[in-house]
């Protein structure tokens, strides 16, 4: 699944909230098929009101919603409405073989037509029946949005910050703003991709400097490879960038066999040497010292299926290497995300359980990855009991932080339920890794705000979050008597 940076403003909030799950959908459907049931289609983004996205004949298709009305299975003549002992439509009155078109009752005056039955003040079409508060098609009330009359903290909305934090700065994020990257400070530059659709154009741009966040006037790097900038040329923009202060990574992907795709790399300083290296299934990454960590399916010459690579950049030209073997159970790429202590949180997705799965590997296991080009097994690093499936995560601290709840269907809308942090203590020399228990830090009091997502900010964390109010970046610092 997503890593840390599936951070976006209003222009891409679909586009963030795909790829969260893009690892299913990295090894669910065949070469070109866009789709093998209506859960790959989420990648298709927000459906119009009234609409969702179906999977027929592996493709994605909008169809409509049928809405509850009178008259509907839900309204009159269910035997929970019309369907009383005085009311057409029961079992056992209109259509029945004991009523209707009998000689005694289809057409009396006693039942059908008659003011006390079908089409009566009581019951089809009443201001009291169909089309009521609580019945005639609506989702809560008929025209009425709780999340229009709830309150609002100007930087959380309707999120409850946890003890042990504090609410920093914030920032409004501009509306075409795709996933948010910060380097390692103590400036902290704000880096985002910006996409028009999965046509193109996709590029690289400045988010200026915390907390003053605008938007570059120009471009700094084109996201899409030669190879594939050609008109008409759709792209999955993988929801991650990262930088390590000299580099800015970026990737994506393409249907296909394998789901093709590459990563790029901005150099900051000189333009001139940026270069892009084939990545397929590229899902997640992180930065450690000397290199970018990429959860995919292969990296260069570099192919041995889905795993955790290594692009190395501590000396040129870069190279690359596996350095983390997933489990057998792995059914697609996992999240990425490094603490300021140098333990990696790597994952997958797992077919035993159906859930995103988090590791914490120790920074002497891919030190010495990177050293030896021996892989670490990923399964032999000690799990986080998240306790749920998570659609995010990044680097807090000596931490993580994981935003957790799931998509629910039928329409797969995504329903956070919190964001919450994992201390990481390390010992032996940087050999052994203790997980911490589960930390709130925000819960979801309803679904009117929303985390569009998560990076690092030094030992901070910066959270995205959106609501009537506007997109928006907030800076979540640990109260000092918990530092």
């Amino acid at each position: 699944m997503k890593t840390e940076r599936m951070m976006t403003g209003r222009g891409l909030q679909g586009f963030a909230w795909v790829l969260t799950t893009l690892a299913m959908a990295l090894t669910s459907t065949g070469c070109g098929d866009e789709c093998v049931d209506d859960f790959d289609c989420r990648d298709q983004g927000a459906a119009p009101a009234g609409q969702r996205f179906t999977c027929a004949e592996n493709k994605c298709e909008l169809t409509s919603i049928p809405v509850p009305d009178a008259g509907t299975t839900t309204d009159a003549g269910t035997t929970t409405d019309a369907g009383t002992g005085s009311d057409a439509g029961t079992t056992t009155d209109a259509g029945t073989g004991t009523d209707a078109g009998t000689t005694t009752d289809a057409g009396t005056e006693t039942d059908a037509g008659t003011t006390t039955d079908a089409g009566t003040e009581t019951d089809a079409g009443t201001t009291t029946d169909a089309g009521t508060e609580t019945d005639a098609g609506t989702e809560t009330d008929a025209g009425t949005d709780p999340c229009e009359t709830t309150t609002y903290d100007p930087k959380l909305g309707t999120l409850q910050l946890q003890s042990g934090f504090v609410a920093g700065e914030s920032a409004s994020l501009p509306a075409s703003a795709g996933p948010v990257g910060v380097t390692p400070g103590p400036t902290y530059s704000l880096y985002t991709v910006v996409s028009g659709s999965s046509t193109g154009p996709h590029a690289l741009y400045s988010l200026g400097t915390w907390p003053q966040v605008s938007l570059g006037t120009a471009q700094l790097f084109d996201v899409a490879a030669p190879a594939d900038r050609a008109a008409g040329t759709k792209l999955f923009l993988s929801p991650f960038v990262e930088t390590d202060g000299q580099r800015v990574l970026t990737g994506y992907t393409k249907s296909g066999a394998g789901f093709p795709g590459s990563v790029g790399v901005y150099d900051v300083s000189a333009p001139a040497n940026s270069t892009y290296v084939s990545a397929p299934s590229n899902f997640s990454a992180g930065v450690v010292p000397g290199a970018f960590l990429i959860n995919g399916g292969g990296l260069d010459t570099v192919s041995a299926g889905l795993a955790v690579y290594a692009l190395k950049t501590d000396s040129s030209p870069f190279t690359a290497l596996k350095v983390g073997t997933l489990p057998p159970e792995t059914g697609g790429s996992g999240f990425t995300a490094v603490a300021t202590n140098g333990v990696a949180m790597l994952g997958y997705f797992s077919d035993d359980t159906f859930l995103n799965e988090g590791r914490a590997v120790a920074p002497a296991a891919i030190t010495e990855a990177l050293r030896s080009g021996t892989p670490f097994v990923v399964a032999d690093a000690p799990a986080l009991d998240v306790g749920s499936n998570f659609v995010a995560a990044s680097g807090h601290g000596e931490g993580v932080s994981v935003l957790r709840g799931d998509y629910v269907p039928p329409d797969y809308n995504f329903a956070g339920t919190d964001v919450s942090r994992f201390a990481f203590t390390v010992t032996d020399g940087g050999a052994t890794v203790t997980v911490g228990a589960r930390q709130p830090v925000l819960v979801y009091a309803d679904q009117c705000t929303r985390v569009t997502g998560m990076t690092a900010i030094g030992v901070d964390l910066l959270v995205g979050v959106d609501d009537k109010n506007g997109p928006r970046l907030v800076r979540i610092q640990q109260a000092p008597q918990f530092r």
